[in-house]
């Protein structure tokens, strides 16, 4: 009889950690290990009344994957994927879940924000590049034909894949620049934090 009661209650704790498994958040599960990324992103500023010609690169360390409910236009749906030149560590957790990342932005950082259909297709790619003393915020793809640098990219539900070597080119009258990345990450995906 004893015997019997001692496996109710091995059984009894198996099933009571499956429950808590299965209702596990990425949040749950924040691992540093999970966000390391060799990107990088490189500007050229040729000619601007605004910013100052010549070349800098973010060299991304790190990676942090937020869905984003809401976008304009249309409320669309969408994932932002930064890049951050320091790496992510057990210490960035709040930082990053909390404060949309305000301590790690302090450094060289990228993003991408992509906007998705229903299907999780991707249909227009905007681009942030921040350097002390220079911030450019560019959409990088729309038409089809821009929009197949970010071809080979996948999202899940749980996690997003995307491997994209791209270029972005803009002539106006305010001056001439590009921005060219290289980018391969395989990051968990988190919810846009609720306010």
């Amino acid at each position: 009889m004893r015997r019997f009661t001692r496996w109710r209650g091995i059984l009894a704790l198996l099933a009571l950690s499956l429950v808590y498994v299965s209702d596990a958040t990425p949040e749950d599960s924040f691992r540093p290990q999970d966000f390391v990324t060799k990107s990088s992103f490189r500007l050229v500023v040729r000619s601007s009344k605004v910013l100052r010609a010549g070349q800098s690169a973010v060299m991304a360390k790190s990676a942090f994957a937020t869905r984003l409910h809401g976008l304009m236009p249309g409320k669309s749906e969408g994932l932002e994927i930064l890049f951050f030149s320091q790496p992510i560590t057990d210490a960035s957790r709040v930082d990053l879940l909390e404060n949309h990342a305000r301590q790690l932005k302090r450094h060289d950082y990228a993003a991408f924000v992509l906007y998705l259909d229903k299907q999780n297709k991707i249909w227009q790619v905007n681009l942030s590049y921040v350097i002390p003393g220079t911030t450019v915020a560019r959409t990088v793809a729309w038409k089809p034909v821009d929009l197949g640098q970010f071809s080979a990219y996948r999202i899940d539900g749980k996690r997003v894949t995307l491997k994209s070597k791209g270029l972005y080119q803009d002539a106006d009258p305010d001056g001439e620049l590009s921005v060219s990345w290289d980018v391969d990450v395989n990051l968990p995906v988190f919810d846009q934090a609720k306010p």
